[in-house]
């Protein structure tokens, strides 16, 4: 629950749910790469950790990693990253689409 409040604040910022990936991925990358996980395994094994990680640890590794990155870091997210919202109503993907959406 911790987990998800935290997100849910948004922080540092809207994308810090991938600041907190990356921070689990580089707490595990030992296990990662000595297994020569591939994709399926991957998300399998991060699926296995559940309830299973030091949440404190990990959002503490998440910050240092969101503060080395700084505005460079959130500069390489592209606009429009989930969980933003479109910037503008000209993005849409099949414009046929926009009444069966609505």
């Amino acid at each position: 629950m911790l987990l998800w409040e935290v997100l849910w604040t948004r922080h540092s910022s809207e994308h810090l749910h991938l600041v907190v990936c990356v921070a689990i991925l580089k707490r595990y990358r030992g296990k990662i790469m000595e297994e020569h996980m591939e994709f399926d395994t991957l998300l399998k094994f991060i699926n296995e950790l559940s309830g299973q990680i030091d949440i404190d640890s990990i959002l503490r590794d998440a910050e240092a990693l969101y503060l080395c990155a700084g505005e460079n870091g959130v500069s390489c997210i592209l606009p429009g990253t989930p969980p933003s919202l479109p910037l503008g109503n000209d993005i849409l993907l099949d414009p046929e689409l926009e009444d069966k959406v609505l």
